[in-house]
């Protein structure tokens, strides 16, 4: 089975050294909508200010599979 890596960023990188065996690209993009779901709460605050969160997966040559991004903008 495929090895995926999940990084996380918020203007630092979290990187997943471990990463996780899945079966295919579907479920890597599925398991990053997870990851995305159950971390942004945390981001709330970055993000009213105008920041920016991503979750990317990349396989094991390090090419990216998918992305996830959301970016606050705060009109005055």
């Amino acid at each position: 089975m495929p090895r995926y890596f999940f990084r996380l960023s918020n203007g630092d990188v979290l990187r997943d050294e471990d990463g996780e065996e899945l079966p295919d690209n579907g479920a890597a993009c599925a398991a990053a909508l997870d990851v995305f779901a159950e971390t942004i709460p945390s981001k709330q605050t970055d993000l009213m200010d105008g920041g920016e969160y991503e979750v990317m997966v990349t396989d094991a040559d390090d090419r990216q599979i998918y992305s996830i991004t959301a970016q606050g903008r705060r009109f005055v």
